[in-house]
């Protein structure tokens, strides 16, 4: 809940070497962000020319060891959710396939799709592509990729720049998933 003059977080000291000013005045534009980073680092609540809840953000640290994993309705998978833009659909995710588990059938984004594999095996069926530890993936708006398969369990940090699919997937039964 917000503090009386807006906090949400505790203002954090003013570092030394800058002006106390500065400090007070170094927060982010206001902005619609959702995900565990903005909930916990939320530094003020304003509202927009709608009456929409924003916030104003300084830096924001978060330890995602603290995060519990969100299973989505694709058994075998989950996602820790670190931040999303509400307005555009952009998101950043970590996200984790069980061994066993995948995308069931050939599929194709809204946006560009960004993963970095932090650990496992995580193989797209069709060509082969597999990702492993240190591995970057770039898929471009529309590409048809998928099915997939993690041969281990396997976290990817995943990065979508606007909305993630065109039309939910009939994967998913819960349409908070396709997000």
């Amino acid at each position: 809940m917000p503090e009386p003059d807006g906090h949400v977080t505790p203002r954090p000291p003013c570092p030394p070497g800058v002006p106390e000013e500065e400090w007070a005045n170094n927060l982010s534009a206001p902005a619609a962000y959702s995900g565990a980073a903005p909930d916990r680092s939320r530094e003020q609540v304003v509202t927009g020319g709608e009456g929409e809840v924003l916030g104003r953000f300084r830096e924001v640290l978060l330890r995602t060891g603290d995060l519990e994993w969100a299973d989505k309705t694709l058994a075998g998978l989950a996602q820790r959710m670190l931040w999303r833009d509400d307005a555009t659909g952009a998101s950043i995710a970590l996200v984790r396939f069980r061994k066993g588990a995948g995308i069931p059938s050939r599929h194709s984004h809204a946006s560009n799709q960004f993963m970095f594999c932090l650990s496992g095996r995580y193989t797209y069926l069709p060509t082969g592509l597999t990702l492993t530890e240190g591995s970057f993936y770039w898929n471009p708006k529309g590409s048809v990729h998928g099915p997939t398969l993690a041969e281990e369990e396997s976290i990817l940090l995943e990065v979508y720049d606007g909305p993630h699919y065109p039309t939910r997937p009939e994967w998913y039964t819960d349409p908070a998933d396709a997000l």
